[in-house]
């Protein structure tokens, strides 16, 4: 399995950031989007990597926030089949501290309703693929098996990623997780500079990742920020890898 990192809210020189997800992902013959970004910056991000989104198969979103979903309306123009699937509860408007609208463009759903396959899960986007809703009413991650174990995506992890992944290990008890890639929702209100929880909770987090759910590989950036990407590193050393635009991670099938 090869995962393409489209859109990340870091980027080298030559691609563009902006504050949101996007991966690309090839597994089993099957090539498949997760997330498009806020806006059309995937496409050109895309462009430069030698991604061809014309001939993804199928796409599914994370959650209902703008910042993962709104660019799909640039994905719809110039892919016209691949359908996304997500959650039902994806055109519900989401805000910010009850004033900011963080939630999907609803225009967009207006005008592309048919591209969006909503239904609630646990279903499968291909063969050993699987969607596994969480405790966040528009949320799910996204569970790929390899020989390695899982390789398990949840973009922005609102439940909290120890939380969604003792549900997975639960699901699927006798696999080891490979690999968890996403942001942790861990920065604080004023941006990703910030810490939100205190830090012991991340530090316990970091421990749980490494210690009760034996977590290969721990790729994360995005919503965690800085200083709590600094205290997991303490944690969990070289098995953590800072997420960005452009990253290429392969896992064996």
């Amino acid at each position: 399995m090869k995962v393409t990192v489209l859109m990340e809210n870091s980027a080298p020189e030559g691609l563009v950031p902006e504050h949101g997800l996007s991966f690309y992902i090839e597994y089993h013959g099957t090539r498949c989007l997760l997330d498009a970004g806020e806006c059309g910056a995937v496409l050109y991000n895309a462009h430069r990597l030698g991604v061809d989104l014309t001939q993804v198969d199928r796409a599914a979103l994370s959650h209902g926030h703008y910042d993962h979903a709104d660019g799909f309306n640039a994905f719809f123009a110039v892919n016209s089949t691949a359908s996304v699937w997500a959650r039902p509860r994806i055109t519900d408007p989401e805000y910010w501290e009850e004033t900011e609208y963080i939630g999907v463009n609803p225009g967009m759903l207006c005008r592309h309703e048919r591209r969006f396959d909503l239904a609630e899960g646990p279903r499968d986007l291909a063969p050993g693929l699987h969607l596994i809703p969480d405790r966040i009413k528009h949320e799910q991650s996204l569970a790929a098996e390899t020989a390695e174990g899982l390789v398990v995506f949840n973009s922005c992890c609102h439940a909290g990623v120890v939380r969604i992944l003792t549900q997975l290990k639960e699901q699927f008890p006798q696999t080891p997780i490979r690999a968890v890639l996403g942001g942790f929702h861990l920065m604080g209100r004023d941006g990703p500079a910030t810490l939100g929880p205190a830090p012991e909770k991340v530090h316990a987090i970091g421990a749980a990742l490494r210690d009760e759910l034996k977590v290969g590989d721990v790729y994360t950036g995005h919503c965690t920020g800085a200083p709590a990407y600094a205290i997991l590193k303490e944690e969990l050393g070289d098995r953590l890898h800072a997420l960005t635009t452009g990253a290429v991670y392969e896992f064996s099938d």
